[in-house]
This record gives structure tokens, sequence and C-alpha cells, in this order.
């Protein structure tokens, strides 16, 4: 009676194989999985700053924000820290005005309180006008 069964040389060959064959794969998973959390963070800082720009706009356009600078931290993520202004670019004649409004949302990760050049960042800016 002949079973075809398989002998135990041949499942460790089998094993050694299928392990030269992951162990190059594996190594691709940490870059994946730390480009999948940076991009996470550009998208939460987008929101951020998406948010504070409008925020800002309305308050341009209802009268409540004037020309200005100022600084805040965001809710998410974690060192999450926000930079806004707003500058006159324009004034007619007529009494209206053309103004110009910028946020940068950055991750804080040295703590001074600033958004530095090697910290991942987002800049939106937008103009707003009098006028309707």
């Amino acid at each position: 009676m002949n079973q075809g069964g398989a002998t135990l040389l041949e499942v460790v060959v089998s094993v050694l194989l299928l392990a030269v064959a992951l162990v190059p794969l594996l190594q691709l998973y940490p870059p994946l999985l730390s480009a999948g959390t940076a991009r996470e963070e550009v998208t939460l800082l987008g929101a951020a700053a998406s948010g504070k720009l409008e925020e800002l706009a309305q308050g341009l356009r209802g009268g409540s924000v004037g020309v200005g600078t100022g600084t805040q931290p965001c809710a998410a993520p974690p060192a999450c820290r926000l930079s806004y202004g707003v500058q006159q670019v324009a004034v007619d004649p007529l009494g209206g005005w053309l103004r110009h409004a910028w946020v940068v949302a950055c991750l804080d990760s040295n703590g001074n309180g600033a958004c530095d050049s090697g910290e991942p960042q987002v800049r939106y800016e937008t103009r707003v006008t009098s006028r309707p």
C-alpha cells in the first residue's frame, strides 16, 4: 500500500523556499506603513488649515476679522500648530477692499511653537473682497 504523502525533508525544503521568497517582501512593509502615516498626517493638517481659512474668510466677509496675524494650536493631530494672517491688498475709491488670507498648519515636532521648514506642513491661501 503506497500512500502519496510528503516526507519531512520535502516539507522542510518547501518551508525554506517560502521563507526565502517572503523575507524580501516583508522588508517592503515598514516603508509602506510610514508612508501611510505621513499621508494621514498631511490630510489632518489640510483639514485643520482648510477649516481655519474658511473661518477667516467668513470673518472677513462678516466684518469680524481685520488685518493681522496669529498662531494657535489645532485640535488634531497632536502637536499641530496653525499660523495665519490677513493682509490688505487693495482698496478702491468706493470703499471696497481686497484682502489676502493665508493659513499654515504644521506638526510642531520640536515644540518651539512655530512651523519650521523641516516639519510636515500644509499652506492654503485665498483672497477675499468686500464686493459681492
